[in-house]
């Protein structure tokens, strides 16, 4: 009866590993589960939940780094912004996990406020100004720098892009843009 039941979760554990997306900076048709265009950034936002990890993706165009971000709700600008940051440096890819102190400016590591990098794994393409990102995180990090995720609560999304690839770089307010009520 153990063994039986020790196959079953194995079987279950496989199938649910499985299904999770390759992060190898390639967006295969059908690799995730949903997708959405936003129209205005012509960023496409594409996830799949595969247990307690969120597996994401963004392609878009720019000639600089590109990011995304989560708010649990708009109170105050960007202050508790949970951001990831995108850039190549020397043809390789930089990966930030960032939050958002203050209201506006530009946000600082996690590790600069007691957290960690979250991104489990991150890979991307830059190619002509195309940027393939995909990355994963926990849905809850237990990080007060990180906004917990729930498959159907609404949050917060938060993209940009810069001009440059220095992460230092601030983007025009014409480069970021929120999507409200938004929900994996």
């Amino acid at each position: 009866m153990k063994r039986s039941l020790a196959w079953l979760w194995v079987l279950v554990l496989g199938a649910a590993l499985a299904q999770a997306p390759k992060v190898d900076g390639k967006i295969a048709g059908g690799e995730y589960a949903k997708s959405y265009k936003h129209e205005k950034s012509g960023i496409t936002l594409y996830w799949s939940v595969v247990g307690d990890t969120l597996y994401l993706a963004l392609e878009g165009q720019s000639k600089g780094w590109i990011g995304i971000g989560f708010l649990a709700e708009k109170s105050d600008k960007k202050k508790g912004g949970d951001q990831y940051l995108f850039y190549m440096e020397g043809g390789k890819l930089v990966a930030l996990d960032m939050y958002q102190t203050k209201r506006t400016g530009a946000p600082v590591t996690d590790d600069k406020e007691g957290g960690k990098n979250s991104i489990l794994a991150a890979m991307a393409t830059y190619e002509g100004e195309k940027w393939t990102v995909e990355f994963s995180r926990k849905l809850k990090t237990g990080e007060t720098t990180d906004v917990e995720i729930a498959p159907g609560r609404k949050l917060i999304v938060m993209l940009a892009h810069a001009e440059k690839m220095d992460p230092k770089e601030e983007h025009k307010k014409t480069e970021r843009w929120y999507l409200e009520d938004f929900a994996f």
